[in-house]
């Protein structure tokens, strides 16, 4: 149901809620506060990146979408040490 709502907006919307889905991750991960919400805006995150790169015109914006599969794979070594990873401070 996400996933349709999601790709039945526009390019721009996609990318706006990529967007706020990592700002939401920036805060929660800086104030060190709720773990289980900060890991759900990640895979959040890579939904909303997985969904929207089939949607890119690849002859112009190539780069782009390369820069957002970049995003999705530092996003799944995150969630491989995550418990580490939110454990320290400056990781985070």
């Amino acid at each position: 149901m996400l996933k349709t709502q999601y790709l039945q907006t526009g390019q721009a919307s996609q990318m706006k809620s990529v967007s706020l889905s990592l700002i939401e991750l920036q805060v929660v991960a800086t104030a060190g506060i709720e773990k289980p919400v900060a890991y759900q805006l990640v895979r959040k995150s890579q939904f909303f990146i997985e969904w929207s790169v089939p949607t890119i015109n690849l002859d112009t914006y190539i780069d782009f979408a390369t820069e957002l599969l970049s995003l999705e794979r530092q996003l799944s070594r995150w969630k491989l040490n995550w418990s580490e990873l939110w454990n320290s401070e400056s990781e985070r």
